[in-house]
């Protein structure tokens, strides 16, 4: 290369790079953007149906044997179920917990804990994702 083209071409650097010193910036953006469509559903876990509650045993002077039976829930994932005990008092107790596929349990109530000893039991779906259902409606009373 001879000495004048590396002239020229070292003029021709130096005169771009002058006049692209001297071009503002512009850029153009918009304050919406466009975001793809989502849904979230929403469930409700089913409470078990048809909860009813039989006297197994009332012979013993202190204890009273409940067997609460009911419907599974037709929720999914159900890890389990919780049986509450309801007194005509007021007190509520938890008085069972179950695995999946159960739908019966017998528990001892204590006859001795003070009158009345009339009670009514109430059932809730738990499942593995930690949420349960609302209660179930109430047995029917069972006094000893």
């Amino acid at each position: 290369m001879t000495i004048r083209k590396r002239i020229m071409t070292i003029l021709g650097l130096v005169v771009a790079a002058l006049l692209a010193g001297t071009v503002a910036a512009s850029a153009a953006y918009k304050d919406t953007a466009a975001l793809p469509q989502t849904s979230i559903a929403t469930h409700v876990i089913a409470a078990p149906t048809g909860v009813e509650a039989t006297r197994a045993n009332c012979s013993n002077a202190r204890w009273m044997d409940v067997t609460v039976t009911w419907q599974p829930s037709t929720s999914a994932r159900i890890s389990g179920y919780e049986i509450k005990a309801y007194r005509d008092d007021g007190r509520v107790f938890t008085v069972a917990t179950t695995g999946t596929g159960t739908t019966s349990a017998t528990t001892r109530t204590d006859k001795h804990e003070g009158a009345p000893t009339t009670y009514t039991f109430t059932v809730t779906t738990l499942t593995s994702s930690g949420w349960t259902s609302p209660e179930s409606l109430p047995s029917g009373s069972v006094t000893c």
